[in-house]
């Protein structure tokens, strides 16, 4: 039946389908007006107690019409909302985009309307070979990040503020207290550590990974590490021993199947016999759900080469490392689950 006769709309008709692709196609154009408003700081102002568009412009040097026609087009999107004619008001999700929240999503608006975005652009390239940043770039990421500080104080913060808010999910659904010593594998600033420290008190841990992520470590970005030992290193060459768990959180996820496998044959070299290999990621659902972990998988294979991975895919690849895939737990968080394995 067609909406003419009072029947559901035929979302299958030339109009409804442009509509839809239309749609599709301008999702960039709320992207970078996000990005933007992030970028010149608007959110604060905001929460400062600017409402018309002149005194929300003024402290950054903008013209009022301008930036009253932004305001009005992210009102669609819940950024802000006008409360009268020419007055907007700040929502708590746009708060997200100023600086005082915790976890706040500024940096990785700016982000991913930056060098992210550059990265997007090879996609068509990407499909035939090779890692989309690197062809942008001219060196892989991780490389890149190390040449230039401050982006890599950029990226770092991104992930932090992504997902930190995972944390107490992950450490309430897992019991590490049966543990002696654990080794947390590319843990950045330490926060997991510090979180698992303080619920789980009396381990002994050990944090590693590359030198800038140990600084930041070292400076107590990640809260407080009592008895954690910092070791500084390159998971390629080989991961601190005598561990009797190993946690892996977004890191496998970094790399495609041949990199993946080197990192976890070294953390079975590593680890004790009995040890259990923690690995925090989202599987990907093998049903059609429209899960953000599809797209995260393109974003990741641009940015690194690497990719999201199944249940199975994840078994398959513990096998070729000489492991076995031993249970996966939920959290209370959507986007990350607990994924164990054993020695195989």
């Amino acid at each position: 039946m067609s909406s003419r006769t009072g029947g559901a709309p035929d979302k299958t008709s030339p109009v409804a389908l442009h509509k839809k692709m239309m749609s599709l196609l301008s999702s960039l154009w709320v992207t970078y007006a996000v990005g933007s408003f992030a970028r010149l700081g608007l959110a604060d102002v905001m929460d400062d107690g600017a409402s018309d568009p002149a005194a929300i412009a003024a402290p950054r040097g903008l013209d009022p019409d301008r930036v009253f026609r932004l305001l009005r087009a992210l009102s669609t999107v819940g950024i802000v909302v006008e409360t009268a004619p020419h007055h907007f008001a700040l929502t708590p999700l746009g708060r997200m985009l100023g600086t005082r929240e915790p976890h706040n999503m500024r940096t990785a608006a700016m982000v991913l309307t930056e060098s992210h975005a550059e990265v997007w652009a090879a996609l068509d390239a990407a499909l035939v070979k090779g890692t989309a940043f690197e062809a942008v770039k001219g060196r892989p990421l991780f490389e890149w990040l190390a040449d230039h500080p401050s982006e890599a104080a950029r990226f770092h913060r991104m992930m932090v503020d992504v997902h930190g808010p995972e944390t107490p999910a992950l450490v309430s659904a897992y019991d590490f207290s049966t543990f002696n010593h654990i080794v947390d594998i590319g843990g950045g600033n330490g926060s997991v550590l510090s979180a698992i420290m303080a619920a789980f008190p009396g381990r002994r841990a050990t944090l590693f990974d590359l030198p800038e992520g140990i600084a930041a470590a070292k400076r107590g970005e990640g809260g407080p590490l009592p008895g954690v030992t910092l070791v500084a290193g390159d998971v390629f060459a080989g991961v601190p021993e005598g561990g009797d768990a190993y946690l892996l959180r977004h890191v496998l996820h970094d790399f495609d199947d041949p990199e993946a496998e080197r990192i976890l044959v070294n953390v079975r070299r590593a680890m004790l016999p009995e040890a259990h290999v923690i690995v925090f990621e989202a599987p990907v659902p093998t049903d059609d759900r429209p899960t953000p972990g599809r797209w995260l998988d393109l974003h990741v294979m641009l940015l690194n080469g690497g990719r999201e991975r199944t249940l199975d895919e994840y078994a398959a690849l513990f096998a070729r490392s000489g492991l076995r895939l031993n249970r996966t737990l939920p959290t209370r968080h959507p986007a990350i689950a607990v994924i164990e394995a054993v020695a195989g």
